[in-house]
């Protein structure tokens, strides 16, 4: 059965306005991160959640939004690959150390950095894109929902093929 508020968060999320103001959110984490030189070693590390112990969470517009731009780019995946993920503790689009949905990729993900100096500067900024996107929902009229990174594929897939 397809969830009503995840074919919102598709339309939503292939409206140019709703793209336009979840690139510019982007763009500010990006020159953050530019600006505060994270280290990052392409462990892989941030997608194993379990192995690292923490877990992402997303909303339903960002987790339609991953979906489709990753189908978009070739890098599909269906309901059998998130419940692989979620047995093997990490991220569908987790390939070895790298990460494949580098470009539809969610705020939690644009943030986490095993960088022992991010905890000094990444829980604002999360919190500020956090409700950047959240104002994003009130402004556009799209549905809210905020839950862990597999549980939103599983709610939002359905309605790619549905």
């Amino acid at each position: 059965m397809v969830d009503d508020d995840s074919q919102l968060w598709f339309e939503a999320a292939r409206n140019p306005r709703v793209e336009s103001a979840l690139s510019s959110i982007h763009e500010r984490i990006a020159e953050e991160v530019a600006r505060q030189r994270p280290l990052c070693l392409a462990s892989g590390s941030c997608c194993r959640f379990d192995a690292f112990d923490h877990r992402l969470y997303a909303t339903g517009l960002e987790a339609a939004r991953c979906a489709m731009i990753c189908a978009d780019e070739g890098r599909g995946i269906g309901l059998d690959d998130v419940r692989r993920a979620r047995e093997d503790g990490c991220c569908p689009w987790q390939n070895g150390r790298l990460c494949v949905a580098r470009n539809g990729r969610p705020v939690g993900c644009r943030v986490f950095y095993c960088d022992p100096r991010a905890k000094d500067w990444v829980p604002e900024l999360a919190e500020w894109s956090h409700a950047a996107i959240r104002t994003l929902h009130d402004e556009y009229d799209i549905p809210y929902a905020y839950g862990e990174w597999r549980a939103m594929l599983e709610r939002v897939l359905p309605a790619m093929t549905g």
